[in-house]
């Protein structure tokens, strides 16, 4: 029979706490496919094993997670269904992560500090392995970070001597957080964030210019007004340039990683297109209707667009089977509260 144990939260007064262990590889791949979608398929030939331990430190999660060799993704049809829009920082403290990248394989070594943004598209195969994962919030890392959108699959190696004590670091937090007061928790991942983003940013003392940052950055208030405004005809470059008094070339260079500003505003519009199409709790949409909502001023465009971007026309999306949302809806019902932490950030 297969093994399962959770544990929730040990007192009211300490941090939230949830554990989750199983030999059950469908019950593993049922819990993390919010996130990463496990395919493994040599299940029935070797011994599965996994157990995960999750703390909620107010603004973020850190966990540890052990298992055994597998494959993970993430695709773009799923990204533009889940709209999660975090960071997820992985520590292996043994194995290697292997990740499939258009520029060549990267391989993340046991110890390096691997860096996945989970608005991007993940194709990764872990050797057996034990890891660290801190899940935070874009709006907390990002505007730390000198290229907040070029950090997919980074790779800061281990043997940097502020990487060593970054790692000591999180182990320590990880010791100490069953005894961890709930008020501290915020405080304490806090200042997890402000070191990562230290470390990422090529081991500077930041902390003046992280303050500065946080108060006049203007790229994350820029990406807001994007989703905000999907449906208006003034997101060009011009008209985003003049509302924020910044630079058409700054404003280009930001944007490079995603192909441009006119390719980044697509690609939200597509995403939350695809979120009205296949949200389970609305009534099914008229095509023409959503394009418009979402600045398509052509449904022909609209549906063009779309296929190239998720593989499918606008009605077969809304007519496929909404795998990730009934999985959501069972984390919603505390099924598996660690993995509705790491999604919901």
């Amino acid at each position: 029979m297969p093994e399962e144990t959770r544990t929730g939260p040990i007192g009211e007064d300490l941090i939230p706490r949830d554990s989750f262990s199983s030999t059950d590889y469908g019950q593993w791949r049922e819990a993390i496919s919010q996130l990463y979608v496990p395919t493994r398929d040599d299940a029935a030939r070797r011994p599965f094993r996994v157990e995960m331990n999750s703390f909620m430190l107010g603004i973020g999660t850190l966990g540890r997670c052990i298992s055994v060799e597998q494959p993970f993704s993430r695709s773009r049809a799923q990204i533009g269904r889940d709209g999660i829009d975090n960071y997820m920082v992985q520590i292996f403290r043994k194995g290697r992560c292997h990740a499939r990248a258009l520029g060549g394989d990267i391989t993340l070594d046991a110890g390096d500090i691997c860096i996945f943004d989970n608005t991007e598209p993940l194709d990764t195969v872990n050797e057996d392995f034990d890891l660290m994962a801190l899940a935070i919030p874009r709006s907390r890392l990002a505007p730390l970070l000198h290229d907040p959108d070029g950090q997919h699959y980074r790779r800061v190696r281990g043997d940097i001597p502020l990487a060593r004590l970054f790692r000591s670091h999180v182990m320590d937090v990880y010791r100490m957080a069953p005894t961890m007061k709930a008020e501290d928790g915020p405080q304490v991942f806090s200042a997890l964030v402000h070191f990562l983003a230290a470390v990422i940013n090529g081991g500077r003392d930041l902390t003046g210019d992280q303050k500065t940052l946080l108060r006049k950055s203007l790229m994350q208030e820029v990406r807001q007004h994007i989703d905000n405004n999907l449906d208006s005809d003034k997101l060009t470059v011009e008209d985003i340039s003049a509302r924020f008094g910044m630079s058409r070339s700054r404003l280009y260079a930001h944007f490079e990683p995603h192909g441009g500003v006119a390719a980044f505003v697509r690609q939200r519009r597509l995403a939350a297109a695809y979120q009205k199409l296949t949200d389970p709790l609305a009534p099914q949409p008229k095509i023409n209707i959503v394009a418009t909502s979402v600045g398509f001023q052509s449904e022909s465009a609209f549906i063009k667009a779309f296929r190239r971007q998720y593989g499918m026309t606008p009605g077969e999306a809304s007519r496929q089977p909404l795998v990730g949302a009934a999985l959501s809806s069972n984390a919603a019902a505390s099924k598996y509260i660690w993995s509705d932490w790491y999604t919901r950030l």
